[in-house]
């Protein structure tokens, strides 16, 4: 299976080699009879790539009218990233992947040997929202596409079939009820496809559907997250002696849950990216908040309240430079009116706080970075710890007197986001409850500041 972005970029390359070769040995690649490559173990140690949204489609805090940003074949297929084999994420709800299939058979009563070569394209697109006609049900789907370039010999035989079906293993972070089998599993009426290679050749399309099964939401069921790392599988029948084992996809990761804190209550993303909501410093409604969060990251030190050494988390993916939300609705108020009530008493009891510049304008109100509702905030509760120890996070945060219409509507589109994107709150203040709903830290996101 060939992800180099050059060869899948230019599959005459592949295609020429293979047909004068029968293998691939001249461009250095070697078959993997045994998929010994297409798994990735995914430890707490991962760090997956993040992206980031726009803010401004998350204007008044209200509900994207697209939430989605789907990828289109054209973009999977002109992006590098997708040749990945983690694919392309470009946002919770869309992924794809592309990558080359290259096939020879050796028919050992000719001599003879035959070559084809699959140019494969799988595109995924998470949901939000429960399966049409069942109320508890999450789904993902995906449209692959498996392209037959340059067959020869045995793959025009129309007895010669290749079939491609999905697989998913899953399991339940927390136990609901519900067998793990349930947790991530085919729609069977679309689970595979099986075409003659010149069938595919003619319709080079295929869809497919991952279900994952759960309970109505509650807070006695609380999110309800399971896990899926899914892959498609190629079996192909020759008319003859078949020589190729089966064959599969790199793994890629998805996650159901049914978090009734979130406006809508059931849905999947693919978990293999770390989101971010972006904050522009032109953007007329959030500009005030860009620049500061930009400033206070950029020099630390130099921020409200003053502290030498301080850091400021958020300005990237990574997991020690992330944030975690805090869910009002989860019984967590009490963190957010501690990071809030901290904050106002540096902005507004402490002696020496810097005033507001004029470009905040008359009316101001105090910001903060990192937010009220994550745990990363002013008061300081980022793990058991600082809760236990008010001096191990002290003062690690900023303030600023900003424009009052900047600051409320940035915090307006955080929460959509959260919303929108499906941010959870996975209880990192209680370690064994953490361990068991986010055991590899994938419910974190970040804050990219944009020109």
């Amino acid at each position: 299976m060939i992800t180099d972005p050059d060869l899948v970029n230019n599959p005459a390359k592949v295609t020429e080699v293979l047909k004068r070769d029968g293998n691939l040995d001249a461009l250095g690649l070697r078959p993997d009879p045994e998929n010994v490559d297409r798994s990735t173990r995914r430890t707490a140690a991962t760090e997956d790539p993040g992206y980031g949204v726009d803010s401004a489609q998350f204007d008044r805090g209200a509900k994207p009218e697209n939430p989605y940003q789907y990828i289109e074949y054209p973009d999977c297929r002109a992006n590098d990233d997708a040749a990945r084999p983690i694919g392309w994420i470009k946002n919770r709800f869309s992924y794809c992947q592309k990558f080359l299939f290259p096939i020879s058979y050796y028919d050992v009563t000719t001599g003879l040997t035959s070559t084809a070569t699959i140019q494969n394209t799988i595109i995924g697109y998470g949901k939000i929202g429960p399966y049409p006609g069942n109320p508890t049900r999450r789904f993902a789907d995906f449209r692959f596409t498996a392209q037959v370039l340059e067959p020869n010999g045995i793959f025009l035989d129309p007895r010669s079939e290749m079939e491609i079906a999905v697989k998913c293993a899953g399991e339940y972070r927390v136990d609901i009820g519900i067998d793990n089998d349930r947790a991530c599993y085919p729609n069977s009426a679309l689970e595979r496809h099986d075409k003659s290679f010149i069938g595919w050749g003619l319709d080079p399309q295929a869809h497919y559907e991952l279900f994952s099964e759960g309970q109505s939401p509650s807070v006695q069921y609380g999110e309800q997250l399971a896990q899926g790392v899914f892959h498609f599988e190629y079996d192909f029948d020759f008319p003859g002696v078949n020589t190729d084992p089966t064959k599969k996809t790199y793994e890629g990761g998805l996650r159901f849950d049914s978090a009734y804190y979130l406006w809508d209550k059931q849905g999947s993303i693919f978990d293999r990216a770390v989101p971010g909501i972006a904050y522009s410093k032109s953007d007329p409604k959030v500009a005030r908040h860009a620049v500061f969060v930009d400033e206070a990251r950029t020099n630390p030190g130099a921020s409200w309240p003053p502290k030498a050494g301080k850091r400021l988390l958020g300005g990237s993916p990574l997991h020690a430079d992330s944030l975690h939300r805090v869910a009002v609705a989860k019984g967590h108020d009490i963190i957010r009116d501690r990071n809030r009530a901290t904050a106002r008493d540096v902005c507004y009891t402490r002696p020496n706080m810097p005033p507001a510049l004029p470009e905040e304008g008359p009316d101001v109100d105090c910001d903060e970075y990192s937010y009220a509702t994550t745990y990363e905030g002013a008061a300081g509760w980022r793990d058991p710890g600082g809760v236990f120890d008010p001096n191990k996070y002290r003062d690690e945060f900023a303030v600023r007197l900003v424009n009052r219409a900047h600051n409320q509507e940035a915090g307006n589109r955080l929460n959509s986001f959260y919303q929108t994107h499906r941010i959870l709150d996975v209880d990192r203040l209680i370690p064994p409850w953490n361990q068991e709903l986010d055991p590899n830290d994938q419910e974190r996101f970040w804050v990219p500041i944009t020109p």
